[in-house]
């Protein structure tokens, strides 16, 4: 390949509710993709789960009530444990009905996934994770719900 030629694209709603749910859409393709392929507990796989959960809560909260330039900042960002409370209290279970367990599973990735330790692992670190197949069902019950109401569920990307 020709290091001087680029593949381009275009990112289309890139700051609104769809554009997020496009990319949370695809982090969960990802993210399925890695587990096929690994017997072992992987980390980009929990990185694109974690990544998809963020965008469809924050798809979510900038349909509701924030802006991004809030929601790209502290105490949100990367916060899932933020994010998830914030949507609680703005109606997220109007939406969808997120178990106890399944609210349990993103606070026990927010810790790992905020402080970006699936990106830059820790040496000797314990990492305390979720199961991933329920990351995995948690990721993609939340993006399927966003999606609805916002009137995305076909599968063009």
């Amino acid at each position: 390949m020709n290091p001087k030629r680029r593949l381009k694209r275009q990112v289309k709603g890139k700051e609104e509710p769809e554009g997020f749910l496009r990319l949370a859409r695809e982090f969960v393709a990802a993210g399925q993709l890695v587990l096929n392929r690994t017997n072992e507990v992987s980390f980009p796989a929990y990185f694109l789960f974690g990544r998809a959960i963020e965008l469809s809560l924050k798809a979510f909260l900038l349909r509701s009530t924030l802006s991004i330039d809030v929601l790209s900042r502290a105490p949100y960002g990367h916060n899932l444990v933020s994010l998830l409370e914030t949507a609680i209290n703005d109606g997220l279970a109007n939406v969808v009905a997120l178990s106890a367990q399944e609210q349990a599973t993103i606070q026990l990735l927010s810790d790992d996934y905020t402080d970006k330790r699936f990106e830059y692992p820790v040496a000797g670190a314990t990492y305390h994770l979720p199961l991933i197949s329920e990351t995995d069902q948690v990721a993609m019950k939340l993006l399927r719900a966003m999606e609805a109401p916002l009137g995305s569920t076909d599968g063009d990307a």
